[in-house]
C-alpha cells in the first residue's frame, strides 16, 4: 500500500516546477532547495521507514540522501525527474544502513 503511494505521488510530480527547482537550487537558491524538501522529504523518509529500518536509521537515511542530492545536483541529466532520483537514492540507502546494522533482510514472496 505504502508503495503505491509513493508511486502516486511520483506519477503527479509538476516535472516543470521540479526542473525549475532543481536549477535554482544548484544555482544556490535556498528557497528552491526548501521547496524540494518540502516537496519530497516525507517520500524521503517513508521509504526509509518502509525498509524497516528504525526512526534513527531512516533519519541518517534522509540525511544522506539530501547529501547525495545536494552532491549531485549539478550531474543530474533530468531535473523535473528529481523525486525517481530521490526514491531510487533513498532506497539504496536503505538497503545499505540494513547491511550496515545487520538487520535481516527479508527474501522475496514466492511468486514474484
Amino acid at each position: 500500500m505504502q508503495g503505491m503511494v509513493l508511486d502516486e505521488r511520483l506519477e503527479r510530480e509538476d516535472t516543470a516546477e521540479n526542473a525549475e527547482l532543481v536549477a535554482r537550487a544548484g544555482d544556490g537558491d535556498q528557497v528552491a532547495w526548501d521547496r524540494l524538501v518540502d516537496r519530497y522529504g516525507e517520500v524521503v523518509w517513508a521509504v526509509a521507514r518502509a525498509q524497516g529500518l528504525g526512526a534513527r536509521d531512516a533519519s541518517d537515511v534522509s540525511q544522506v540522501t539530501w547529501l547525495l542530492l545536494a552532491q549531485h545536483l549539478g550531474a543530474l541529466r533530468q531535473h523535473e525527474r528529481v523525486g525517481a532520483w530521490l526514491l531510487r537514492t533513498a532506497t539504496r540507502e536503505a538497503y545499505r544502513m540494513r547491511r550496515l546494522r545487520g538487520y535481516e533482510v527479508p527474501a522475496p514472496a514466492a511468486g514474484r
